[in-house]
């Protein structure tokens, strides 16, 4: 089915929280937030000891949410794209009637690869512009992707997107029961978000004392990440249960994106990239 949005209020655990009864603010944005505000207050805190500036790491950061932003929306239109295209008549009926709503099911996600690449494209052009060492800026953040991502994967679970295959074990999680989503809540599922939430805040933590402890090589930092975070990735999409990422064959877009980071994952701490004197 084309009309069928991804998200709407209400389908999560708790999705919105209400301001004086007027407003709904999404809890996926503002969990996100805490984590972007916490992980920024480290960075800068840290960054003289590995002999950036300030400065650099905030507005750095600022140019990759941007590209994180675009690139999230981008890399989610392209895994609608092949539906609309097969239902174009369908869609472009709907957009000329409620183009609001047309545009929220083609723009209304957000997938994380497409965010991360748009996250470095951001940075290395705030790198380039300012004659800032990419390379460097990379590896420090290193640590920072996987927190702020596994506050993102929390407010996932809250707003009921990204979720799980139908499971009964330990552990299992039963959502409430939504109009938008009717089969979210059919049946106890895998928390999915949760679990690749506590992997991403583990790796925060080894990264974090790796690169404090300045014991890796220039690209190793961030190359170990890409490492870590494709493989990962790649086996928890085997536990997913929505249908809206997008799949290419018996891939799901993710893990083909994993099967093409992995190899750069694996020069960056080689170190094979790097001109022999």
């Amino acid at each position: 089915m084309l009309l069928q949005q991804p998200f709407k209020k209400g389908v999560g655990m708790l999705p919105y929280i209400q301001i004086a009864g007027k407003f709904s603010l999404p809890l996926y944005g503002i969990v996100f937030v805490i984590g972007f505000i916490i992980a920024m207050a480290i960075a800068r805190q840290n960054a003289k000891a590995y002999g950036l500036d300030k400065s650099d790491v905030i507005f750095a950061a600022a140019y990759g949410v941007i590209g994180l932003l675009f690139g999230a929306k981008l890399l989610y239109f392209l895994t609608k794209l092949p539906n609309i295209l097969l239902h174009f008549d369908v869609y472009w009926k709907w957009l000329k009637i409620i183009p609001l709503d047309a545009l929220e099911y083609a723009f209304g996600g957000l997938v994380f690869y497409g965010g991360l690449l748009g996250a470095v494209a951001g940075a290395w052009i705030y790198c380039r512009k300012y004659k800032v060492p990419f390379l460097e800026m990379a590896d420090y953040y290193a640590p920072f992707i996987p927190l702020i991502h596994g506050f993102g994967r929390i407010g996932c679970f809250l707003a009921g997107c990204c979720y799980g295959r139908e499971y009964h074990g330990f552990g299992s999680v039963q959502f409430p029961y939504n109009e938008a989503v009717p089969e979210l809540s059919q049946v106890p599922r895998v928390p999915v978000q949760l679990l690749e939430a506590g992997l991403n805040v583990i790796m925060f933590f080894v990264l974090f004392y790796l690169v404090k402890k300045k014991i890796l090589r220039s690209g190793q930092p961030i190359g170990i990440y890409f490492l870590y975070y494709t493989v990962i990735r790649f086996l928890l999409e085997m536990l997913r249960g929505d249908v809206i990422r997008g799949k290419m064959g018996i891939l799901s877009t993710s893990q083909l994106i994993s099967l093409i980071l992995f190899p750069v994952a694996v020069i960056l701490i080689s170190g094979k990239y790097r001109k022999k004197n």
